[in-house]
This record gives structure tokens, sequence and C-alpha cells, in this order.
């Protein structure tokens, strides 16, 4: 039995391990070619406020998780704000220079580290 059972979580942890791998191929797809069709994009300003309020509402639950609606995980905004930050440190939006962004990042990490 315990055999069966050892044999059953390597191959979930198998299964586990590719959708990982194909989640992180799909938004490394999306990190690379969203700068192109963004830049110049005449809905510029709509896509990154959408994605801001992603990453504010994602760090909220992050702080708050009892904010959360029915169902409502920070997890389901997480990726919405790391693209959202990630284009922040390409230069993706007018507003935001990529060396404050990086600043904020590291700032960021650093309050973490001592929390």
């Amino acid at each position: 039995m315990t055999n069966d059972l050892t044999k059953e979580i390597e191959a979930l942890r198998g299964q586990i391990d590719e959708t990982d791998d194909w989640a992180n191929g799909v938004f490394l797809l999306m990190e690379q070619i969203l700068p192109f069709l963004l830049r110049g994009h005449p809905e510029l300003d709509k896509i990154e406020k959408l994605l801001q309020a992603s990453a504010e509402r994602y760090e909220e639950l992050q702080a708050y998780p009892e904010r959360a609606e029915d169902g409502e995980t920070a997890g389901l905004y997480e990726a919405r704000k790391i693209l959202y930050r990630h284009m922040a440190l390409l230069g993706v939006w007018p507003d935001i220079e990529p060396g404050e962004a990086a600043r904020e990042t590291l700032e960021r990490v650093a309050r973490r580290r001592h929390e």
C-alpha cells in the first residue's frame, strides 16, 4: 500500500511540475511579446489602469485576506500584478520611469525581509 501511495505522489508531483512549467512558459511568452504590442497602443492607459488595480488588489488581499469576496484570493491577481510590474520595469507604461519601478521593487523586497 505504501509503495502504491509513493508512486501516486511521484506521479502527481510530475504533473504539478509539468503544469508549473507550462504556466511559466505562458507568462514568459506574454512578457516577451506584450511590450511590442502595448507600446503605442491607443488603449495603453486603460490596460495599465486595469493591471494596476489588480496589483493593488493583490497587495490588499495579501495584507488583509479577510477583505476578500466569496471565492476571491490574492492568487487570482498575482499574475496580473507581476505583469504590471514587469511592464513598468521594461518601460512600457508612459508615466512610470523604469528606474523608479526598480527602486520600488527593491524597497518592497527589503520590507518583506524585515516583516
